[in-house]
C-alpha cells in the first residue's frame, strides 16, 4: 500500500457538510478544515523524500492545524512537537498530549512580531536540535493553498455557480487556495475576507488583540494572496461571539468562533444581494469552545458583550484606520502595497513639515567600491538620504519583480510600521540616490528596536531594496557601504551591521556576501520561512 494511501485513513473526516442556511446562502460547516491541508501537505513532503518514516514533525500552532498534525502523526508513525502559547485551550492542550504530541508554551512575545513571532523562535530551536525533524511551514508552504482545489471541486459538485465566497483569513490557506480554483470556472467570483481589529493582515496597525481564537495575526503569512480579495470586513470578538451563538440557536451549528464571524458577514452580504449563491467557510465546531465562547459567565468579561453591536457594517475610507467595530472596506483585488500605498498618500498629504527628520546625507564616491567598470560610470557618486516617516512618495517608484517581492516588506507596510513604531527615534529610513535619482531603499534599527535574534549593541538592516529599472548596477553593494559609513559616522561604538535573508533568497545572499557580510551559522524562522543571519564587521 503507497504512502499516499496510507496517509488518507482520516480523508473523510476532510469533507465539510453543506448547510443551507437561507435562499442564496450555503455554510461550508468543516468537522475539522485544517485536517485537508496537513494531509496534502504530509503526502507531498513524503512524495518528496522531505518526511521520513519515524520522523518529528514540527510545527507553531495553537489551535486546530496543530490537532490535524496530531491526528496524523499518530495514524502514521510520526512523532509530533507543537509551539504554541497561552491562547492554547486547555482541553485542547490536554488532547494533545493525549495524541502522543509534545506541546511547548511560549509565554513572551518577541519585541518584533509579538507572539507569533516567539513561538517561530522556539520552533526554529526544535528543528536545529531534532534529527530528523520536518516543519510543514502552513504560512508559507505553497502546498496549503493548493490542497483547497479538493474542496472548491466539491462545492462546484454539490451547488453549481457559485457567485460570492466569505471565510476568515489566518494563514492564508483555505481562501485564497479555494478562490483560486473557484475562479476558474466562474471569473466573476466576489471573495470576502473576516479579519478583526488590530491584526496586521489586511493593513491594521498592530495593537493589542483580544482573545480571538482564528482570527488576528501579528504577522502577515505569505500564503495571504491579498489579490483575491475583493471586499474585506473587520468584526470585534463580542460582534464574533455573539454571531456564534447566534449560528446555533438559528440552525443547530455548534461552531467555532471563526465560523461565526464567516456567518455574520455572509448572512449580510447574502441579504443585500438576494439573487446571489453565496458560501461561508465554518472552519471547525464549536467543541473547543465550551468553557469561553459558550460560557456565559466568561461572555460577560469580553469588552462590550453587554452593549448595543452594528447590524451593518461601516465603510471605512482605509484600512488603516482605527476600528472599533464592524468595518468594512472595498480591497478590489488589489495587493497590499496598492493599498497601503493609497493610505500612504493620504497619510502623508495630511502631514506637515514640522514633524520631517533633518536630512541627512552621505557620499560614496563610486574607487570606494568594488564595482566594475560600467557600474562606476553609471553612478559615479551615490549618496545615502535620511528619509522621515512621511516620504514615501520618494521611494514609492522602487518596484521588485514578483519573485523578489516575497522575501522584501511592502514599502508601504515599512512607512506604515515607521509611522506606528513605538520607539521612532531607533528606526532610520534611507533613500539610496544616484545623479539625483532615488535607486534604493533600506531601514537601520539600533536598540530596542533590533529584532529577538540580534545580540546588543548591533545594528540591523531591513527592506532592503534596489529599484528593478536600476538593478545590475551595485547599489546593493553601495546601500550595505553607505549604511556602514552612517553607523560609524553616528554611533562609533557600534561595531556590527546584521540581517536576515531567506534561504530561498539567492540573488539577496551573493549581494550581502559581496558587500563584505559574512554567514553567521545562526537560523530565525521568520513568516516567510527560514532566514540566515549575516553580520559585518564595521572598522
Amino acid at each position: 500500500m503507497s504512502n499516499r494511501t496510507l496517509m488518507r485513513n482520516l480523508e473523510d473526516f476532510e469533507n465539510p457538510r453543506i448547510a443551507k442556511l437561507s435562499d442564496g446562502l450555503y455554510g461550508a460547516s468543516f468537522f475539522l478544515m485544517k485536517l485537508l491541508p496537513a494531509r496534502f501537505i504530509l503526502e507531498r513532503a513524503v512524495e518528496r523524500g522531505l518526511l521520513k518514516p519515524g520522523a518529528t514533525i514540527c510545527e507553531s500552532s495553537s489551535g486546530t492545524f496543530g490537532l490535524a498534525l496530531a491526528m496524523l502523526a499518530v495514524q502514521h508513525g510520526y512523532k509530533c512537537i507543537l509551539v504554541s502559547d497561552w491562547g492554547l485551550d486547555r482541553h485542547l492542550h490536554r488532547r494533545l498530549m493525549r495524541l502522543g504530541a509534545h506541546v511547548e508554551i511560549v509565554k513572551e512575545p518577541a519585541l518584533t512580531g509579538g507572539i507569533q513571532q516567539a513561538r517561530l523562535n522556539r520552533l526554529a530551536e526544535f528543528l536545529k536540535m531534532t534529527p530528523n525533524s520536518y516543519w510543514p511551514s502552513q504560512y508559507s508552504n505553497p502546498d496549503n493553498p493548493l490542497s483547497y482545489a479538493k474542496f472548491a471541486e466539491q462545492l462546484i459538485h454539490r451547488l453549481g455557480k457559485i457567485d460570492c465566497l466569505v471565510g476568515p483569513v489566518g494563514s492564508g490557506g483555505s481562501m485564497c487556495g479555494t478562490s483560486k480554483f473557484l475562479r476558474v470556472p466562474f471569473p466573476d467570483l466576489h471573495v470576502v475576507g473576516v479579519d478583526t481589529p488590530n491584526s496586521v493582515l489586511f493593513g491594521q496597525p498592530i495593537g493589542t488583540q483580544e482573545d480571538l481564537s482564528g482570527l488576528g495575526g501579528e504577522i502577515i503569512p505569505s500564503n495571504v494572496n491579498h489579490s483575491h480579495f475583493n471586499e474585506v470586513h473587520w468584526v470585534t470578538p463580542a460582534e464574533v461571539f455573539d454571531a456564534t451563538h447566534e449560528l446555533l440557536r438559528d440552525h443547530s451549528l455548534y461552531m467555532g468562533p471563526t465560523s461565526g464571524a464567516a456567518y455574520k458577514v455572509a448572512d449580510w452580504w447574502s441579504r443585500k444581494n438576494p439573487e446571489k449563491k453565496v458560501v461561508a467557510i465554518f472552519p471547525d465546531e464549536g467543541h473547543r469552545y465550551v468553557e469561553t465562547v459558550y460560557d456565559e459567565e466568561w461572555l460577560s468579561t469580553v469588552p462590550n458583550w453587554s452593549g448595543s453591536l452594528r447590524q451593518q457594517p461601516v465603510e471605512v475610507a482605509a484600512p488603516t484606520e482605527e476600528l472599533t467595530a464592524w468595518s468594512s472596506y472595498p480591497w478590489g483585488r488589489r495587493t497590499l502595497r496598492d493599498v497601503l500605498s493609497g493610505s500612504i498618500e493620504r497619510l502623508s498629504s495630511q502631514s506637515v513639515s514640522p514633524h520631517r527628520q533633518p536630512v541627512n546625507r552621505l557620499t560614496l564616491e563610486s574607487d570606494t567600491l568594488p564595482l566594475s567598470a560600467e557600474a562606476a560610470d553609471a553612478h559615479p557618486v551615490t549618496t545615502l538620504q535620511e528619509l522621515s516617516p512621511f516620504d514615501h512618495s520618494k521611494v514609492a517608484h522602487l518596484q521588485l519583480e514578483a519573485e523578489q517581492e516575497q522575501f522584501v516588506d511592502p514599502l508601504e507596510a515599512s512607512f506604515l510600521e515607521l509611522r506606528n513604531a513605538s520607539t521612532p527615534g531607533l528606526h532610520h529610513a534611507f533613500a539610496i540616490v544616484a545623479r539625483d535619482e532615488t535607486v534604493g531603499f533600506f531601514i537601520l534599527r539600533e536598540g530596542a528596536a533590533v529584532p529577538e535574534w540580534a545580540p546588543p549593541q548591533v545594528f540591523t538592516l531591513h527592506s532592503l531594496r534596489v529599484g528593478r529599472a536600476y538593478q545590475g548596477n551595485g547599489y546593493g553593494r553601495a546601500a550595505a557601504q553607505l549604511a556602514a559609513q552612517w553607523i560609524l559616522a553616528n554611533r562609533p561604538s557600534i561595531k556590527r551591521l546584521m540581517l536576515g535573508v531567506n534561504v530561498r533568497n539567492v540573488t539577496a545572499r551573493l549581494v550581502y556576501l559581496n558587500a563584505g557580510f559574512r554567514d553567521t551559522d545562526v537560523t530565525y524562522q521568520g513568516p516567510a520561512g527560514t532566514q540566515n543571519i549575516f553580520e559585518l564587521e564595521l572598522v
